[in-house]
């Protein structure tokens, strides 16, 4: 997956950094303060795209407040990343 250099969530503009996290076992932070979401670019490719689904569900519940826990989002993540990568489910107008 191509990584863009932002995504929309909810009517926001987060900004996609590519980073050297590689001191630490951190594959991706996301700020709502500064809507950034920063991806450690020493990862794997499929790590990364996972981190970066991973990163705009806890926009998600951030802003509408679910109140998932870090281990629940990692789950979803985790699950929904397998449904949409091994089916190939892109969402594209035809």
């Amino acid at each position: 997956m191509k990584i863009l250099d932002k995504v929309k969530v909810l009517g926001h503009d987060y900004k996609i950094l590519m980073v050297d996290l590689n001191e630490t076992d951190q594959f991706g932070t996301m700020n709502q303060n500064t809507l950034i979401i920063r991806l450690n670019k020493n990862k794997a490719q499929s790590q990364i795209n996972e981190t970066l689904l991973h990163e705009i569900i806890e926009a998600l519940n951030h802003d509408l407040e679910i109140g998932l826990e870090h281990r629940q989002i990692s789950a979803i993540e985790a699950g929904l990343y397998q449904v949409l990568k091994d089916n190939k489910l892109h969402f594209d107008e035809p």
